[in-house]
């Protein structure tokens, strides 16, 4: 892809292509999951949490229009860039019951999973994807995200659009 093309959905080709479509997001849903799962040993409510603290605590960061360059790897943010999440916010985001994140996230503070953030919520700890060896894993579901986006192409459900 050049500079300023995009990936676009072709809407009138995916009616045809649903079954192929759905089989290749949902194997790459399964893919990441056990990935997750995998790494560690943690529970899938385990997984779901935790990723759902990583995106939530970046995304102050995501939402810039241009991500500075050294916050685009593995450095740790600078915690002005760090958003906390309260354990509401992330019952209400992964549909699990107050009582199961309430219990979950305190398992994951005393695991060194999650820490308290003194702003209120928790947040993941800083470093996590060094200390944690987090790197062939996102390699990984990378490598998996290809083969889907990929496919998708092949089917003509989604295209690479000239930016210009």
């Amino acid at each position: 892809m050049a500079a300023g093309d995009r990936v676009a959905t072709v809407p009138e080709r995916m009616s045809d292509h649903w079954r192929i479509a759905m089989f290749a997001l949902t194997n790459l849903f399964l893919s990441m999951h056990r990935t997750f799962t995998g790494h560690e040993g943690h529970s899938p409510s385990v997984v779901l949490i935790y990723c759902t603290v990583s995106v939530g605590n970046i995304q102050k960061l995501m939402r810039e229009r241009v991500i500075p360059s050294e916050f685009t790897a593995t450095a740790v943010l600078p915690r002005e860039w760090v958003v906390p999440m309260s354990r509401s916010a992330i019952a209400a985001t992964t549909g699990l019951p107050r009582e199961t994140v309430r219990r979950h996230v305190a398992q994951m503070i005393e695991a060194g999973l999650l820490v308290e953030d003194p702003r209120g919520g928790v947040t993941v700890v800083p470093g996590a994807i060094q200390d944690r060896a987090l790197e062939p894993l996102l390699e990984a579901m990378i490598t998996e995200f290809s083969r889907t986006t990929e496919a998708l192409l092949r089917a003509g459900v989604i295209e690479v659009r000239n930016g210009a």
